[in-house]
């Protein structure tokens, strides 16, 4: 799978289609081509889309929580691998 398509799948894209393609590119480029850090930001940008929608008797739950725990996950994801990431750019810089 390309970084594209692992960030689709992170941001469940199929199920729940919020991007543009030229939106998910720029949101990868955005955040250092790191897919944690896109997956992170980009539920980020769901949770403040996603809200309850009341017309009349239809009622439509908001998934605002479910998307801020997601990004919470990607971010600890990101955390955990971003002094390794440190040490690989320095280490490319040094060669």
């Amino acid at each position: 799978m390309t970084p594209i398509e692992i960030l689709k799948f992170n941001l469940q894209e199929r199920q729940y289609p919020y991007f543009e393609d030229e939106e998910i590119d720029v949101l990868l480029e955005t955040n250092d081509n790191d897919i944690n850090k896109a997956s992170w930001k980009g539920c980020l940008f769901k949770a403040n889309a996603d809200d309850a929608v009341n017309m009349g008797p239809l009622k439509t739950e908001s998934n605002r929580e479910y998307w801020l725990g997601l990004a919470e996950q990607y971010k600890s994801d990101y955390e955990r691998s971003y002094p390794m990431v440190e040490l690989q750019q320095q280490a490319i810089k040094h060669q």
